[in-house]
């Protein structure tokens, strides 16, 4: 088995100058040579065999939630994978913005997609229903035909388990009707084992589609900067990736842009409504931290090797 170790010397010398230039270098042109590095590491890390995955690494799965859930999030994810960490994002079909994410990741079919599959439809004022009929899945909505609003309410209604995989299957059948390259599955709002019964509707579409489902790759979810205070968000996940160990690790965010769209959402459980300041800006925030020098420059100092669920999934299957 190749040993990540064998290109430690590249790496060390490969750092060694970013910390020489770091020293001389200020404000934009630090800038300009960060992301020069970033894209020289990368490089080094596809093309030399040497750079396999090892037992001795830090791997990290930066997952994004929640695209197409408004306007913002496509601005939001298009930025993240451009110039930020994200190595993933999951798509909410049921959502309103779909169409127009479904055509930002047709134009990027490089970008790691997966579907978000959707029960609930959380904010005030602002839901959607079921992609299905939702006279062919009613134990799922609520007399209007709209996904209730947090998953306590759902499983109260006793929602039924044939009427809920169906209702994921459409779910991944219009994403791939829509020509998006569909790389993982995972869960809005809520565990893959919050009702009985539900961890094993998943488990089967990961087989029946050949995809895996994030959370049971043998990742390590770290806690993240979700609930962080806005202006601290970029220093705690600084700490969070300064503190990690050699693993396998998944950090997932909820991005988004400070705009009246996005800071107009507000929670339906009250548990969970922000305070000090709007959605909107609690998820800009996380796409800043996402972008930071900060977040990057410990990513390079840690040797963090960023992955994504495509990378794994080959890595498993082989490829």
């Amino acid at each position: 088995m190749i040993k990540i170790h064998r290109m430690q010397p590249y790496r060390n010398f490969f750092h060694i100058q970013l910390i020489k230039y770091s020293l001389i270098a200020k404000g934009d042109t630090m800038k300009r040579l960060l992301s020069v590095s970033i894209i020289l590491l990368a490089i080094l890390t596809i093309l030399v065999p040497g750079m396999a995955f090892g037992e001795d690494e830090i791997r990290v799965i930066v997952r994004g939630d929640d695209l197409g859930m408004t306007q913002g999030s496509l601005v939001a994810f298009e930025e993240a994978f451009n110039n930020g960490v994200m190595t993933c994002a999951a798509m909410q079909a049921p959502a309103p913005w779909f169409i127009a994410a479904a055509e930002l990741c047709r134009k990027n079919p490089g970008w790691c997609i997966g579907v978000h599959l959707c029960l609930i439809a959380e904010w005030q004022g602002y839901r959607w229903r079921p992609v299905l009929p939702w006279g062919d899945v009613s134990s799922l909505v609520n007399e209007d035909g709209y996904f209730y609003r947090y998953p306590e309410e759902l499983f109260a209604h006793k929602p039924d388990l044939k009427e809920i995989e169906k209702e994921f299957r459409a779910q991944i059948e219009l994403v791939l009707k829509h020509g998006v390259n569909v790389q993982y599955l995972d869960t809005h709002y809520m565990g893959y084992d919050s009702y009985p019964g539900l961890e094993d509707i998943y488990k089967k579409l990961g087989r029946e589609y050949d995809l895996p489902i994030s959370g049971m790759m043998d990742e390590v979810r770290f806690p993240g900067i979700y609930s962080a205070p806005e202006a601290q968000k970029t220093e705690i996940a600084t700490k969070q990736l300064e503190e990690l160990e050699p693993g396998l690790w998944l950090w997932v965010n909820h991005i988004g842009i400070d705009s009246p769209e996005q800071n107009a959402l507000i929670h339906t459980h009250p548990d969970h409504i922000f305070r000090g300041g709007g959605v909107g800006k609690h998820r800009a925030a996380e796409l800043k931290a996402l972008k930071s020098i900060e977040v990057k420059s410990m990513i390079l100092r840690k040797q963090i090797k960023l992955v994504s669920y495509t990378d794994l999934w080959n890595e498993r299957k082989g490829k």
